[in-house]
């Protein structure tokens, strides 16, 4: 049984190897959506900068990326507003802020 699981865990690992840098790409950008739609902050923000980091050559998911990563800091900014009061409300709501005109910009640019 042992055996098996090692030779399927084999497999798996060269059928993932297989992927191209955009198919690589791509699956990263719905990890990191999950992890949005989840709330999972960290996650979603340390995914994306994997895939920036693995892959260079996937240029419309890096592009994608760019405003998937505004949606996570925007979103984690609005999350953390709710935990907190005073001086560090303002500085998360100027994050918040920051991050929210950036995605409107952002989206600007790649519709032009």
């Amino acid at each position: 049984m042992k055996q098996l699981i090692i030779l399927l865990a084999a497999v798996l690992l060269a059928a993932c190897s297989q992927e191209t840098p955009d198919e690589r790409a791509a699956r990263m950008l719905r990890d990191a959506r999950y992890a949005l739609h989840h709330h999972l902050w960290n996650e979603a923000r340390d995914t994306i900068l994997s895939l920036r980091r693995n892959c260079p050559t996937a240029i419309e998911a890096r592009r994608q990326a760019i405003l998937l990563l505004d949606s996570i800091e925007m979103n984690a900014a609005a999350d953390s507003l709710k935990l907190v009061t005073g001086e560090e409300w303002k500085r998360l709501n100027v994050k918040r802020q920051f991050f929210e005109r950036k995605l409107q910009e952002d989206l600007k640019s790649i519709h032009n």
